[in-house]
């Protein structure tokens, strides 16, 4: 990291993560509902937005509703979701205009495939200087949260994301042990030999190590668990309480709650939950 980049990050007062994988289905959203409700839970003011739309997950879970169910057309990112379409250009610019709302603490699920319209907004599909940019100079630093499942596609948009990056941001790789338990079960992140001695994988992971990047775990929770939470539109903090789940159920809810808040302990500075 050089001087200048570590000066800005001891100055940047407020923090805007960006969950972000260019790979779709590795567990973006369910990992941004876990920290936005336990968060919030845990009396952390966070601002929620979710860049797929009026379809996106995090919107449809955590957003406000009406007394029959509908979700409010408006939204308070702090108490609910703000949600755009970040694959249209009006949509994506919300991305950069929600800094105006100078909240300590936002975070942005951004859906997979995002990354070229990340550089759309401000640098012409050539980088990312400008949009880095208009954080620095807004007094935010940035967290690129990177979640990690078992494939290949997984670790490669790490490596893009690095190269356009760099130091000018934090990031945080979350391997979501809901692919697997030991680190076996991410050969492309972790790196294997193969049957004829090659070593395969492992350098995104290298070179994320190297820029200072914090890996932690997303916490399992059993699959019909996660189904009836999803189909049920229950939030984690709410399921404890929730007599439609089992005493079991509501039992593994508990435990991957505790499991997670434990789970960010690594990389709660770059989180923005040092206070």
């Amino acid at each position: 990291m050089t001087k200048a980049a570590k000066a800005l990050q001891a100055s940047a007062s407020k923090r805007a993560i960006l969950i972000a994988n260019e790979k779709g289905g590795v567990g973006k959203t369910a990992w941004a509902i876990s920290f936005v409700d336990i968060m919030r839970d845990d009396g952390v003011p966070v601002a929620a937005y979710d860049a797929d739309g009026g379809v996106g997950g995090l919107g449809r879970l955590l957003g406000t509703k009406t007394a029959t169910g509908d979700r409010h057309a408006e939204q308070d990112p702090l108490v609910g979701v703000g949600f755009y379409n970040g694959r249209s250009e009006k949509g994506r610019h919300t991305l950069v205009n929600s800094i105006e709302e100078e909240y300590p603490l936002m975070i942005h699920d951004l859906a997979g495939g995002l990354l070229t319209d990340l550089t759309r907004i401000l640098d012409a599909e050539k980088n990312l200087d400008e949009f880095l940019a208009t954080f620095e100079d807004n007094g935010y630093r940035l967290t690129f949260v990177h979640v990690i499942s078992n494939v290949i596609a997984a670790s490669q948009s790490v490596g893009r994301y690095l190269k356009l990056v760099g130091s000018r941001a934090d990031h945080v790789a979350v391997i979501n042990r809901n692919f697997g338990k030991t680190n076996d079960d991410f050969p492309f992140w972790y790196g294997f030999v193969d049957p004829q001695g090659r070593e395969v994988g492992g350098k995104t992971r290298n070179e994320f190590i190297a820029q200072g990047g914090v890996e932690i775990e997303f916490p399992a929770l059993p699959a019909g668990t996660w189904a009836k939470l999803d189909a049920l539109a229950i939030p984690f903090t709410q399921a404890p309480g929730n007599k439609i789940l089992t005493l079991v159920e509501r039992g593994q809810v508990q435990k991957f709650m505790r499991e997670f808040r434990q789970s960010l302990e690594p990389a709660r500075s770059v989180l923005g939950l040092t206070h």
